[in-house]
């Protein structure tokens, strides 16, 4: 009996390395943080039962049998959690996840690579002109973006990264505010990590050498028994300037109507996100600013200053912190933007795509974009990255090399040594080459 569990033990334990070295291989962080502790704990059980049974705590058969059924018991768990995350990390092609929406829309011709649409609905929609989504918003809609633009309330708008949140729908209504005579700047604040509350206030810049000459000149002038050396030491290389923030209210308090959009502001450092509450903090009717720097308190009414902010939320986004509610509370409005995909086939349209094949790139946008809620893979197919795309096929390019070169890398995770998955890798290019072919002529614009 002791003689089987001793076997039993050792193929247990072997199993458990071999799962070991693959899941720190193949599968995510997640397994690998599993299987380390797992066989951690063990190691050190394996210890601790030799140690007993070289102290005659319990004889050295009982110790081998427990080490074999414990040992057979944690190999099966590790094989089914290998099994599970196997699952969820693969991407079936042949399964309805890619088949579905690839099935009856477009085919492939016999002898080449060009693709046949088959459905008809695709090219009816394709020949009527879009509307312009970014500003179509029924104004007399409460909720529309429109209106929370239009009223002036701080808005905070989040989603996945290329959806356009900064660009398409911020600037864009703030553009056309300004068109109108109610907005007379923006200002855009990048925020980072780096980016600390001093610096909204007042950022360094570094002198010039002739203007820090000139300087140095006025203040010999000023005062002519300093030695110049001790004015040069004294000046430094480095001058302050007004910060953004800052500025902001200056030109508010002058009378202009400003709109700020802190773009991701969650990559913000804590001192930065806790000056922006305080500035965004309604006080009796108005906005006021604390220079801590120079002790200046800048007061503004409320309808001089419009506050917007972007933000990237999930554990995908690295160097990010997590907004706390009281600086939540601050905004009036909190809007989600998905991918829009109307506007992306209007962009790819005003690109001069053929229908076809502005509709093929959307299919497998969507299509990877599914794969990604999923958890199939690490990033979605961002409309910046379609709309380059759609640029290369238009310039020449074949659709599936060109996607090759431009973000097929981006969305597939890599292990710790940096190599791609290849199931992702191959489950990505039979999405694209059951759309377009493995080879295919480059449209050309149509005129």
């Amino acid at each position: 009996m002791s003689n089987a569990a001793g076997v039993g033990a050792v193929v247990s334990y072997v199993v458990i390395l071999m799962l070991l070295i693959l899941g720190s291989r193949s599968f995510s962080g997640t397994f690998r943080r599993i299987s380390y502790g797992i066989f951690v704990f063990i190691t050190l059980s394996i210890f601790l039962l030799i140690l007993g049974a070289n102290f005659h705590y319990f004889s050295p058969a009982s110790a081998v049998l427990v080490m074999s059924y414990g040992l057979s018991v944690v190999a099966l768990f590790l094989v089914g959690l290998s099994l599970y995350f196997r699952k969820k990390k693969a991407i079936r092609p042949s399964s309805d996840f890619f088949g579905a929406r690839m099935k009856g829309a477009i085919t492939q011709e016999k002898g080449g690579g060009a693709m046949k649409m088959t459905d008809k609905r695709v090219e009816e929609a394709s020949e009527q002109a879009l509307p312009d989504l970014r500003l179509s918003e029924n104004s007399a809609d409460p909720f529309s973006l429109r209106t929370i633009f239009e009223k002036g309330f701080s808005v905070l708008l989040y989603g996945p990264t290329g959806s356009g949140k900064t660009f398409s729908i911020v600037i864009e209504h703030l553009s056309a505010l300004r068109k109108e005579g109610k907005v007379d700047q923006i200002v855009m604040i990048p925020c980072s990590d780096g980016m600390e509350d001093y610096d909204l206030l007042s950022k360094p810049v570094p002198i010039g050498p002739q203007e820090k000459m000139r300087t140095m000149m006025a203040l010999s002038k000023e005062y002519p028994d300093i030695p110049l050396p001790v004015i040069a030491q004294t000046l430094g290389d480095w001058t302050r300037v007004e910060g953004p923030l800052k500025r902001v209210f200056r030109l508010a308090h002058d009378g202009q109507k400003i709109a700020v959009v802190f773009d991701e502001l969650n990559r913000a450092s804590r001192a930065a996100r806790n000056l922006i509450l305080k500035a965004i903090d309604p006080v009796l009717e108005h906005y006021e600013l604390h220079d801590f720097i120079t002790g200046d308190i800048i007061a503004v009414p409320l309808d001089r200053i419009q506050f917007c902010a972007t933000s990237n939320i999930g554990a995908s986004y690295s160097q990010t912190h997590d907004l706390d509610e009281s600086l939540l509370d601050r905004f009036q409005s909190i809007v989600f933007v998905d991918y829009n995909t109307e506007l992306e086939r209007e962009i790819l349209r005003t690109q001069g795509l053929p229908p076809r094949v502005a509709e093929g790139i959307m299919r497998v946008a969507e299509t990877l974009r599914d794969a990604y809620k999923q958890g199939h893979l690490s990033a979605p197919l961002s409309t910046r990255h379609l709309k380059n795309w759609g640029q290369a096929i238009l310039d020449g390019a074949d659709p599936v090399s060109s996607a090759r070169g431009l973000w097929l890398n981006r969305l597939i995770s890599h292990d710790q040594h940096g190599y791609p998955d290849e199931e992702q890798l191959q489950a990505i290019e039979q999405v694209l080459t059951g759309t377009f072919g493995p080879s295919r002529e480059s449209p050309r614009k149509e005129g």
